[in-house]
């Protein structure tokens, strides 16, 4: 009886042990042969409360290798039944019973605690590195959605559940052991918060702190906050309208340039116009564009409607723009031709226009109107047209001659008219000689002074103007007619400067004389406009201005 009694009473200790550990979720430990107390391994949950998993003859089974799926968890299960327990403790001695139960109580206090300060600590983990993974500024831990929070809210709490609501039976070198499921619980807690904390628990407990901007926002705080730290420090960029100087344009060290550009071409500077060349000014006469243009040889501005002398000395005509002029052209109240090829005028020729009209042109190449010595001859061109007196009679100082069919003008009076020719016929042959002409030996040779010239070419002509030895101009005064100088006409005899000159007048201003202030420093023909003494210039005045006004008609 009292046998039965203890099998009865180690049945109900250990079946009151099984169902506390049950109830509080503790281990069951007992020892082994030895008294040793067997390590707690919790590496597999259980699967329901009234079923226990045996792993028989597993020395080696350990927390860190066991399964964290619950399909693989379901398959190693076995079935075992109540009295498996019971038997298990039914040949232990009453006294090691007791002891075994007062040592289970401890290790039920130890485990929880243990698993109490785990969860503590696994929790205190678990905020620390949510704190640390919220305070990231990555954009995977910043940017995670609120579909992802619930997932990481869900996974721990159903591992837990699950580990706690049964106890495990390990083995240890043959020996099992119960493993109460709060110890499953907290370890299957920590490996499966372990797998998960990289990003579910962060994003739980940025969840928890900021749960308006999980639900709502998809941009993270950190990143609107760095945005805005962004925005608040960076200045923002002020778009300055960037005005290019314009090139330099005017004078430099004497260069000038244009655009910043050493000038080339006919240009202006504000003020004139002037032609460069690689911005040095271009003076004198210049080609430019197939043509040419005078530029003042002091300045270089360009010179227009002028008649001046090149940088060489010769003088050309200018038009209104610039150009170089050739042809017939108007200047100056009068008309002068230029050479298409040289551009020169022409002087002291009678030539036809591009139009095929003839025009005469005077020593200063003025086209001639009125009378024109020419090739020892008078011919007299009208004014207006310019065209030559042909076959007509012309009038000058209320005198008539004539102008044949080659335009030559006479008076009609072969004595005047032969004594010219006889004087004519000397021109550029007879030099100048003072006292000459007084005696035949002087006179066969042709050198005469002004008086004895007269005398020998009115002498030919049978009219009677001193004589030889003594023919003087105070002499021949006295000779002839008077008339008034301004009735003078072709044939008459004048005197100038004092009576120390006397000379035969031909019609429109032009005189016979033996001269060295003539054209030909002895016998020829003489302008009143030209100026005496052309090569000593001792005078300085033209003819007219020495003029006496004593006439005297001999025919």
């Amino acid at each position: 009886m009292r046998k039965k009694m203890y099998k009865a009473g180690k049945v109900w200790v250990a079946a009151t042990l099984a169902i506390v550990g049950v109830m509080t979720g503790g281990a069951v430990v007992s020892a082994d042969d030895n008294g040793d107390e067997l390590g707690v391994v919790a590496d597999e949950p259980a699967p329901q409360p009234d079923r226990v998993v045996v792993l028989e003859n597993d020395d080696t089974t350990s927390a860190a290798s066991a399964p964290a799926s619950a399909d693989t968890l379901a398959t190693s299960e076995s079935s075992v039944d109540n009295t498996s327990v019971a038997s298990a403790g039914s040949d232990a001695p009453s006294d090691h019973l007791s002891q075994s139960a007062n040592s289970s109580t401890e290790s039920l206090g130890s485990v929880a605690s243990a698993g109490q300060a785990l969860s503590s600590e696994s929790a205190n983990a678990v905020t620390d590195n949510a704190g640390s993974v919220s305070s990231a500024t990555t954009p995977e831990v910043s940017s995670a959605t609120s579909q992802q929070s619930s997932a990481a809210t869900e996974i721990v709490p159903s591992s837990v559940s699950s580990v706690t609501s049964a106890s495990t039976t390990v083995s240890r070198r043959g020996l099992t052991r119960e493993v109460t499921p709060s110890a499953q619980a907290t370890h299957q807690s920590e490996a499966v918060v372990k797998q998960q904390v990289p990003k579910s628990t962060a994003q739980v407990v940025s969840a928890k702190a900021a749960p308006q901007a999980t639900k709502h926002a998809t941009v993270s705080t950190a990143k609107v906050t760095v945005a805005k730290r962004v925005a608040s420090t960076t200045a923002k960029p002020v778009t300055k309208k960037v005005v290019k100087p314009k090139p330099f344009t005017g004078y430099k060290k004497g260069v000038f340039y244009q655009n910043g550009k050493r000038a080339t071409g006919y240009l202006s500077d504000g003020k004139h116009r002037y032609l460069f060349r690689n911005g040095v000014k271009q003076k004198g006469v210049q080609k430019f564009q197939g043509t040419y243009y005078m530029f003042n040889l002091r300045d270089g501005r360009m010179m227009r409607n002028t008649y001046t002398a090149s940088q060489w000395g010769l003088w050309y005509l200018f038009g209104a723009d610039g150009r170089i002029l050739t042809d017939v052209q108007p200047w100056a109240g009068g008309y002068y031709t230029f050479d298409a090829r040289t551009y020169l005028k022409h002087t002291n020729v009678y030539e036809p226009a591009r139009w095929g009209t003839w025009y005469m042109y005077d020593e200063t190449g003025r086209c001639v109107s009125g009378y024109k010595y020419w090739q020892n001859g008078l011919y007299y061109f009208h004014p207006g047209t310019y065209l030559k007196a042909t076959n007509e009679t012309v009038w000058e100082n209320g005198n008539a001659y004539w102008a044949d069919g080659g335009g030559v003008v006479r008076t009609g009076n072969w004595q005047i008219e032969h004594a010219i020719d006889t004087g004519t016929s000397l021109v550029g042959h007879s030099p100048y000689v003072w006292g000459g002409g007084r005696n035949s030996w002087s006179i066969a040779a042709r050198q005469f002074d002004c008086s004895s010239f007269v005398r020998w070419c009115f002498a030919n002509s049978g009219v009677f103007a001193g004589n030889v030895g003594d023919a003087v101009t105070y002499s021949q005064t006295s000779l002839g007619q008077g008339v008034p100088w301004s009735n003078i006409r072709r044939g008459d005899i004048f005197f100038m400067d004092h009576i120390g000159h006397v000379g035969i007048y031909l019609g429109g201003q032009y005189f016979l004389h033996d001269s060295p202030s003539s054209p030909t420093g002895g016998v020829g023909v003489s302008r009143l406009s030209d100026v005496v003494d052309r090569d000593d210039r001792a005078y300085a005045v033209p003819w007219y201005d020495i003029v006496d006004g004593v006439v005297r008609r001999l025919v």
